[in-house]
């Protein structure tokens, strides 16, 4: 039961961790590319990194249970 509780605790750190880093990769993406231009792969970019922060966030909201 202990082993269980945490490796659950284990999980929601690394996702919030991994969660963090895809919320900066975004702002660092936006921020270059406001000063270069945007195109048509950083739109890509950006649109893989916010289906990543909305999958993750799904991810910890069910840990949360």
């Amino acid at each position: 039961m202990i082993k269980a509780y945490l490796r659950k605790k284990r999980h929601l750190r690394y996702t919030n961790k991994y969660l963090a880093d895809i919320r900066w990769e975004i702002i660092n993406t936006v921020v270059l590319s406001s000063a270069t231009g945007f195109h048509n792969g950083t739109d890509k970019h950006l649109d893989s990194l916010g289906c990543l922060v909305r999958k993750y966030e799904r991810r910890i909201r069910l840990l949360k249970f």
